[in-house]
């Protein structure tokens, strides 16, 4: 057991996967085995992982520019795999990226917003496409009488406040348009099969982020159209 420990530790690292000239583990472990084919085992199954990143992350990917193979050789010899899905894996890399460019800001300034952006598209896509989503999408049933209407934010959101207006990027936009520097308050959501990232108002945006519970319709007696459109783009639930 110990012996296979060590060899999956050494099948993440860097020396196996990237082949690092005149490194050699010392490890006596592990003598005995070919390298050669331990390398390839190790790269492919880190193409495997950086394939399941970066399909999370294709925009910051794109953006990452001459940097990308610094960045991943980083994250390699930094976070080995913990768990094998594409979600988990994505949330390392991001934690790793936010923690690099805390002490080595992106060239790119808003790069940080795309990529918190993409994450949250990621993990907004996972949670519509779960049996318990897809078991819970309306009915369209007739609404029960003598009942209170009530309204929550749709678990299928994600609200964030990013420092740049990246939508232009989300939009295929790249090469046209560089993104505006100012706080813009987000509502990613699934809705008719597509994500959509909407632009809200501060106080709608306050709104939603306290709708984490059901709240009767008629605490909010002024809010009936303001609520209606919410519900029409898919960011409230209402039930009778």
């Amino acid at each position: 057991m110990d012996r296979q420990t060590r060899l999956l530790e050494y099948l993440t690292s860097g020396e196996a996967i990237f082949g690092d000239v005149g490194s050699r583990s010392r490890n006596p472990l592990l003598q005995g085995f070919d390298r050669a084919l331990l390398h390839i085992e190790a790269r492919f199954s880190h193409e495997k992982r950086m394939e399941k990143i970066a399909a999370v992350f294709p925009k910051t990917f794109a953006l990452f520019g001459d940097d990308r193979d610094a960045i991943v050789r980083e994250f390699v010899h930094a976070c080995p795999p913990v768990d094998i899905s594409r979600l988990e894996n994505a949330r390392q890399f991001y934690n790793f990226l936010i923690s690099r460019w805390e002490n080595r800001p992106p060239a790119l300034r808003y790069l940080p917003d795309v990529t918190t952006c993409e994450l949250a598209v990621a993990q907004v896509r996972i949670g519509a496409d779960s049996p318990l989503a897809v078991a819970k999408r309306p009915t369209h049933k007739r609404p029960a009488r003598n009942r209170p209407s009530e309204i929550r934010r749709s678990p299928l959101i994600a609200l964030l406040h990013t420092r740049f207006d990246v939508r232009p990027i989300f939009e295929g936009k790249w090469g046209d348009i560089s993104p505006i520097e100012r706080v813009v308050p987000l509502a990613i959501c699934f809705r008719g099969g597509e994500i959509g990232i909407f632009e809200l108002a501060p106080e709608v945006f306050d709104l939603l982020a306290a709708l984490d519970t059901w709240v009767a319709v008629d605490e909010l007696p002024n809010a009936k159209g303001l609520i209606a459109d919410l519900g029409e783009a898919g960011l409230l639930e209402e039930r009778r």
